[in-house]
């Protein structure tokens, strides 16, 4: 995750950004000015050039226009509800001076074009509605004056925009089954550094499983933008963030740039195995990097970004973390909320997570957007597995041919490979979610779009999430399958054990060494008759997974419930498909998931506990565990566990079990595996 070094918060008070030696993040976020433009005469009404302010009006906020703060999503509000445009404005001042600096703005997020104006002039234009950008506005700021940003937002599409329409006469192929809420959805920064500085930084690490230790790559982008040629030192310091360490290697490498240009600078590194934490599920340790950059002594710029250190590989029909095999469940989640809608703060990611880590939920794309910061760095430090994705949604053979679509994929992956390339919780590549994989068109888009994906990041395994139609004998017998292109196959499945079953063996059948995964199944809550028959369909879901070894998992739809235009949503706008509802508030299933999907069995006999590793599904090693046995919510005693394998059974000797002795087992970050009163 790139992370520059040193933020400050905005003074809102006089809106003045004070400026450091060498670099700065200042968030942004916060009192915008805000107004729907249902007949598009914004520009022409000149909403994109400098306001008046008025003499001791230190609000900067332009008058007539209603105060919203940003992160915004202007579908949440009755008021402003429509599919089209809308502008944004703001206005700061710079206090000290910039003649020597680089000043760019950043957004995480605006769904889903947007034109950025910076005094009047048009600095930036942007489209694809989940993924960071950055724009440089060197050259229309004005130092130690009130400088004006307007951002005009679209939150329309058509059949050849990322995410778009489909190319069919059905009712419902105008629109996409999630809610397109419009509006800057995410932070929004201003960066100021140096006119030498570190833009990007990708770590690359390899351990070696054998001997414990590792070689990890640093890759680091240095701008000048200088009209002359500068001579830099780049010093890298390293942190084991588990144990505090810093690595004991002297990192320093001399750089030339020419003018105006962008080098890469590769560094390699040895780690021995006193050095080396690996990062899984129960350990997700990390390693924070901070590099500078000085000349001729002085610090002139910092940037930080973090790796975990670990393999994802597949052996046969195995996936592997770490060398050792893995079947987990997961779920697919909405970036949906009543209050927060599309725009992910840390508090969302956090009960998100939590909730879906608690309930047994490990291993998914997790969502077929690319996701906020939030969520990648919860991930990454709670041990969670994804799947990331762009938003290409049953795209057609025209569509798959169209210029427009490849180019608006490649851009939209190239920001979310290059922003997230660091985080070790990303473990695989998809190119897309349902599109008619078995033409000639999907096939070849398949190709290019993975070779498009390794030509930015070659450590990450490669899918694509296939529509059940996929599954097919006939469309899996032709010779352009698209499935022989990917490491690990993933289809969606919404039948029942039955279907399931069919669909599972027809795909093995045809691809007998490669491990698959059932990407999307489940059933929506207001089409059965009660949660009874969702939690039958869940575990129908896991026998076919238990009893088919090559079926590495599976990921519910979804999570969470979540607006809708489809046609068939309900007429309250939400569709109800979660394990818990818009409000997080847990259903029947959840509890469903937290017990039957269990990693462990354990039984008792006088005073021990019997733990087994659940040997079937789902199945994986389990280290730094703890039993708790509890009363009535204290903790009697407390047993550390040895590490668990799949189908071994460890005893732990315990003393004073009662008859309402509660056990519970639980990670070091206090996820639990296990919560049972003594049978």
């Amino acid at each position: 995750m790139n992370l520059l070094l040193k933020t400050i918060p905005l003074l809102f008070l006089f809106q003045c950004l004070i400026l450091s030696g060498y670099s700065q993040t200042i968030s942004l976020n916060g009192d915008w000015t805000f107004s729907i433009d249902p007949m598009q005469r914004g520009e022409a009404s000149r909403w994109h050039e400098p306001w008046k302010i008025k003499e001791g009006d230190t609000s900067l906020l332009v008058a007539g226009f209603d105060q919203v703060a940003v992160p915004h999503n202007w579908s949440l509000d009755p008021r402003y509800n429509i599919i089209g445009k809308a502008w944004y404005r703001k206005a700061f001042k710079l206090s000290a001076p910039i003649a020597d600096k680089e000043v760019r703005l950043h957004f995480e997020a605006v769904f889903n074009k947007a034109r950025i104006f910076i005094n009047g002039s048009l600095a930036g234009y942007h489209e694809g509605g989940y993924t960071p950008f950055t724009i440089t506005i060197t050259k229309y700021v004005k130092p130690s004056e009130i400088n004006f940003i307007s951002v005009e937002v679209d939150n329309s599409w058509d059949e050849f925009t990322i995410p778009g329409a489909r190319v069919s006469d059905n009712s419902n192929a105008q629109v996409f089954p999630w809610y397109e809420f419009g509006g800057i959805t995410r932070d929004v920064s201003l960066l100021i550094s140096n006119k030498v500085y570190v833009s990007n930084q990708k770590i690359e690490s390899t351990p070696d499983l054998n001997t414990g230790k590792a070689s990890v790559k640093i890759f680091t982008w240095v701008e000048n933008k200088y009209n002359e040629d500068k001579t830099v030192t780049l010093n890298y310091a390293i942190k084991n963030r588990t144990t505090g360490k810093i690595l004991p290697n002297n990192n320093r490498q001399e750089v030339f740039i020419k003018a105006y240009t962008r080098q890469l600078v590769e560094m390699n590194l040895s780690l021995n195995k006193e050095e080396v934490l690996l990062w899984d599920c129960d350990n997700p340790n990390l390693y924070d990097v901070h590099t500078s950059l000085v000349q001729s002594g002085t610090n002139i710029n910092d940037y930080e970004t973090y790796f975990g250190i670990r393999t994802f590989t597949v052996k046969g029909t195995q996936l592997l973390l770490n060398g050792k095999p893995i079947r987990m469940a997961g779920a697919n989640r909405q970036s949906d909320h009543p209050v927060y809608g599309s725009t992910e703060p840390d508090t969302i990611a956090q009960l998100d997570m939590m909730l879906m880590r608690k309930g047994q939920m490990i291993f998914s794309r997790l969502s077929h957007t690319p996701l906020s910061r939030h969520f990648y760095k919860w991930a990454d430090e709670h041990g969670y597995l994804i799947i990331a994705e762009i938003t290409n949604w049953q795209l057609s053979p025209v569509q798959m041919t169209s210029q427009r679509i490849k180019d608006a994929f490649e851009a939209q992956m190239k920001e979310m490979v290059e922003n997230f390339w660091n985080s070790p919780s990303i473990v695989a590549y998809s190119t897309g979610n349902e599109y008619a994989s078995w033409t000639t068109e999907g096939d070849e888009w398949t190709r290019y779009q993975m070779e498009k994906f390794r030509e930015l990041d070659t450590t990450r395994l490669m899918t694509f999430v296939a529509i059940g139609t996929a599954a097919s004998v006939t469309n899996l017998n032709l010779a352009h399958n698209s499935f022989r292109y990917c490491d690990f196959l993933n289809f969606n499945n919404y039948s029942n054990a039955d279907g399931l079953t069919k669909n599972l063996e027809n795909i093995h059948n045809r691809f007998p060494d490669k491990p698959i995964f059932i990407s999307e199944t489940g059933v929506r809550s207001d089409q059965v008759k009660s949660e009874e028959e969702r939690i039958k369909h869940l575990e129908g879901v896991i026998n076919v997974v238990k009893t088919h070894p090559y079926a590495v998992g599976f990921a519910y739809w979804t999570f969470n419930d979540y607006l809708s235009r489809y046609t068939s949503t309900n007429k309250s706008g939400y569709r109800p498909w979660g394990i818990v509802d818009e409000n997080r508030k847990p259903k029947d299933l959840y509890k469903a998931f937290q017990s039957k999907l269990s990693p462990v069995l354990v039984t008792t006999s006088k005073d021990n506990v019997l733990i087994k590793g659940v040997n079937d599904f789902p199945s994986y090693t389990l280290t730094n565990h703890v039993l708790k046995i509890m009363v009535a919510d204290k903790v009697i005693s407390t047993h550390e566990l040895p590490v668990i394998e799949p189908g071994n059974t460890i005893e732990i000797k315990v003393s004073k079990l009662q008859a309402k002795s509660r056990m519970v087992i639980e990670n070091k970050g206090g996820i639990v595996i296990y919560d049972s009163l003594l049978q």
